[in-house]
């Protein structure tokens, strides 16, 4: 994972962090953020929660980091 080296924080997921995680293809999730029709709601909500996982994790990793 790579750090922001002028913030000193990891960056937010990407769109094949979240397609890996959530065994999805990256098309798929691009569609799905973009709220596309052609995503069942299920999908939609899965790549959702996906997003807000992975994010709150990076988060709490960072704090960890800039608390030393």
């Amino acid at each position: 994972m790579a750090f922001e080296e002028a913030l000193g924080v990891e960056r937010l997921c990407t769109i094949r962090e979240i397609a890996d995680h959530a065994k999805l293809g990256a098309a798929t999730v691009h569609r799905a953020l973009k709220n596309s029709r052609e995503i069942r709601p299920e999908t939609r909500r899965l790549v959702l929660d996906t997003v807000c996982r992975l994010n709150e994790e990076k988060i709490a990793r960072a704090a960890r980091y800039v608390e030393g």
